[in-house]
């Protein structure tokens, strides 16, 4: 059994990418002792730089779980990252984000597993998914 969580974060607002990331981190730190696993957590501010981690197999068959904002950057939508994702590892979990409740709508048929509301909740909110995701896994 693989025993082994990679948690993506993809958001190009690097203060929401530490926010966000600092506290999956904190979550998974407690997680690994309770599950005997390990949580690496990979923060992406550059959509690219993610695009080129799926294309090259470094995640391998890794359990996957991803954060993943709708807006980017660089004409690149958090839809591009879930279907690559998907297509690379199709039990990976995939959350898309935004501060727009139009995306929300517009995404409702994506391949997307879940959507947050970029609000002032979010974090606790997507360290809630994580601890169910790691939890379903090793329980």
């Amino acid at each position: 059994m693989n025993n082994t969580v990679i948690v993506l974060v993809v958001e190009d607002n690097e203060y929401y990418n530490s926010l966000l990331s600092r506290t999956l981190q904190k979550s998974g730190d407690s997680l690994q002792l309770k599950h005997n696993c390990q949580v690496k957590i990979h923060s992406f501010t550059d959509a690219n730089e993610c695009i080129s981690m799926i294309k090259s197999g470094e995640l391998g068959n890794s359990d996957i779980i991803a954060f993943v904002d709708y807006y980017i950057g660089n004409g690149i939508t958090g839809g591009h990252i879930v279907r690559l994702l998907k297509n690379h590892n199709a039990g990976s979990q995939v959350l898309l984000m935004s501060q727009s409740k139009a995306i929300a709508e517009k995404e409702k048929s994506g391949e997307h597993d879940f959507f947050i509301l970029k609000d002032g909740f979010a974090p606790a909110i997507c360290r809630l998914y994580l601890e169910q995701f790691i939890d379903n896994k090793f329980s």
